[in-house]
């Protein structure tokens, strides 16, 4: 009876997520060429998602499930800290942080914010003439719960401010993640909808946020020192990516990570694009993890990724 009704729980979260997705398509099918307005939010945090190609939906545990599925916040044995950074192509640089913790058995609460600067950006007139330096930023933060129905199921949610600034001109929006997670065996299922709302105003233009729909299955099927991880993911504009990561752990406390993003609609790519590498060391408390991006999907160049994580309480 309980596997049956897990069973049930399971295929009605996936059912209500393929259905946002399918409103999704109806509701942005006739917008112009699939653009959308806050892009960053689709950059993903954390150093060892980036290592395993950003297939990271049914690993994410703790701080760092804030942003990638926050029903993985349940497995949070303790308070955790997530801090990251990475510089992005010419004076573009990205701060992230995480914050998670367990108020009771079943129940796990977090935050995140997310910073974008662009730098300083020459200003010119219609004429072409120097108007002086102008910034421009990207900024949102995010409340998220969980619940764990049982040791195997559970469910979160993300509710998010999301502002974009570019000089004097500002827009700021909301919008809501939704996720599920489902272990089996040495196995991990989740369904995530992610950046839900219909569209943002900028300016007195509105476009959609660039919310999607992922599904993915992580496991450990030889023994608990390999990891592999898959996952789809739909834009409800935009593109189809498969990723796919892979971990190794030495002892518990060294890890190595590859991982591959492959993009259906692409009609050609550069060799080695779309591959991630990265490592990581386990300490008591802590945990520091490093990730190289060859030819990112946004920057079109080389990325290097850090983040450090903090282990709070007992």
């Amino acid at each position: 009876m309980r596997m049956y009704v897990l069973k049930k729980l399971t295929l009605y979260s996936l059912s209500f997520l393929i259905m946002l997705s399918c409103i999704g398509q109806v509701a942005h099918g006739a917008s112009d060429g699939g653009r959308t307005a806050a892009d960053f939010l689709l950059i993903g945090t954390s150093a060892r998602s980036a290592g395993m190609g950003g297939a990271y939906s049914a690993v994410s545990t703790g701080a760092s499930a804030t942003f990638w599925n926050p029903a993985g916040m349940t497995e949070l044995a303790t308070g955790e800290v997530l801090l990251g950074h990475f510089s992005w192509f010419q004076d573009i640089n990205i701060e992230h942080g995480a914050v998670a913790y367990q108020p009771s058995e079943r129940v796990s609460i977090g935050a995140q914010i997310g910073f974008l600067d662009y730098g300083l950006i020459d200003g010119r007139d219609e004429n072409g003439l120097s108007t002086g330096n102008l910034s421009a930023y990207d900024l949102y933060a995010g409340l998220s719960a969980g619940y764990e129905i049982n040791s195997d199921f559970s469910v979160g949610i993300t509710a998010k401010v999301i502002n974009q600034n570019l000089d004097n001109v500002s827009a700021t929006g909301f919008a809501a993640d939704i996720g599920t997670k489902y272990v089996y065996s040495k196995f991990t299922f989740a369904a995530v909808a992610t950046n839900i709302r219909p569209s943002m105003d900028f300016n007195g233009v509105s476009e959609p946020l660039p919310s999607m729909v992922r599904v993915g299955v992580a496991g450990r099927p030889f023994n608990d020192d390999f990891l592999t991880s898959i996952e789809f993911s739909k834009q409800f504009q935009g593109e189809t990516v498969f990723r796919h990561g892979l971990e190794y752990g030495f002892s518990d406390q060294y890890f190595i990570r590859t991982g591959y993003s492959f993009y259906p609609s692409s009609e050609s790519r550069a060799f080695g694009s779309g591959i991630t590498m990265g490592a990581g060391v386990k300490f008591t408390r802590a945990e520091i993890n490093y990730a190289f991006t060859a030819h990112d999907e946004y920057a079109g160049e080389d990325l290097h990724r850090f983040s450090l994580t903090f282990k709070l309480g007992q």
